[in-house]
């Protein structure tokens, strides 16, 4: 199995069914592939993953396992160097962390943790990038992991505070954060 294919399992364990709560700003989601994702790609784009129409509520009920893996990868995976994690249970966290905030909020929440870490913050800047500098602070301590999931967490806090309609999330998102 590559590195893809273990993080991929990983997300689809926690993105699971269909999810049709009218408070998800996504709006509907299957295998974590939200309508509003889909409705904002390019239409070109999404012919890639055999989308061929507007995207619609019935598109997301019908997508397959094989459709969403394909998205995971070409919209995310290949969008930032997530192979060059040497930990495969980092991986796994920093790309399910990309899935479910952004690749480049995630990516800042890593660079956050490194400076806790790694005392790097004069080295490192929070720009959103999975860099040389980045990925050498988190492959190279141990420390960031733990660091990592207090900043997920912080992450959740924000958007609950700033979107107080998305309180009924928070606890998943923790549980999510500290698993």
């Amino acid at each position: 199995m590559t590195p893809f294919d273990i993080a991929v399992r990983f997300v689809l364990n926690n993105e699971k069914g269909i999810n049709t709560n009218p408070k998800d700003p996504g709006g509907i989601t299957n295998f974590g592939i939200s309508l509003r994702f889909l409705k904002n790609m390019d239409k070109e784009i999404l012919k890639n993953y055999l989308i061929f129409d507007e995207p619609t509520e019935q598109i997301i009920i019908n997508l397959t396992e094989e459709q969403a893996i394909k998205l995971y990868y070409g919209e995310f995976w290949l969008n930032a160097p997530f192979d060059r994690i040497n930990n495969q249970t980092v991986c796994n966290y920093v790309f399910d962390m990309a899935i479910n905030l952004g690749i480049s909020p995630a990516i800042k929440a890593v660079q956050r943790a490194c400076w806790s870490a790694c005392d790097n913050r004069k080295f490192l800047e929070e720009d959103g990038i999975l860099g040389e500098t980045t990925l050498g602070c988190l492959n190279g301590n141990a420390k960031v992991f733990s660091a990592l999931k207090s900043e997920r967490a912080g992450d959740y806090r924000v958007i609950v505070a700033t979107h107080p309609e998305q309180k009924e999330f928070i606890n998943g998102w923790l549980t999510r954060a500290y698993e």
